[in-house]
């Protein structure tokens, strides 16, 4: 939800169904988050590019998504090994048939690597396989077309 919000630039509250017995289920109103937001969001677009997610999006079917993509690592070293995760959102459009900002994270806990290494792997790969034209079905039904 935080990355969601730094993407939006304001709160966003997730929903579990879109609908339910054929009545269309509430939205919060995002509420503004009264602060500048650009220097975190070109820190994060710095991760995917030179930081320390650079390496997970170099991947052959990761090249396209690079311009849409904003990221943040984390470590937390647990007694011999570590709890790590990677997130943030990609750009609405960066994906075939993406019509929505779509925010992600990924939780790794008992790694021997950093969150660029284990955890920001896991969404490159999800987010190529989504990039292949044949996924397109697939993108539909992760955010809800």
């Amino acid at each position: 939800m935080a990355a969601a919000a730094i993407g939006q630039g304001a709160t966003v509250a997730p929903r579990l169904l879109a609908q339910l017995d054929g009545r269309t289920a509430r939205q919060a109103p995002a509420q503004p988050l009264g602060v500048r937001l650009d220097r975190i969001r070109a820190g994060m677009k710095g991760v995917i590019e030179r930081g320390t997610a650079a390496s997970a999006f170099r991947c052959a079917g990761c090249t396209a998504l690079r311009a849409g993509l904003y990221g943040k690592t984390g470590t937390a070293p647990v007694a011999d090994d570590a709890t790590v995760w990677f997130t943030g959102w990609l750009e609405p459009g960066t994906l075939p048939g993406q019509r929505h900002r779509l925010a992600f994270a990924v939780f790794v806990s008992r790694s021997e690597a950093g969150g660029g290494d284990h955890a920001a792997p896991v969404i490159a790969a999800l987010l190529s396989s989504l990039a292949e034209p044949r996924t397109e079905g697939k993108m539909a039904m992760l955010i809800g077309q």
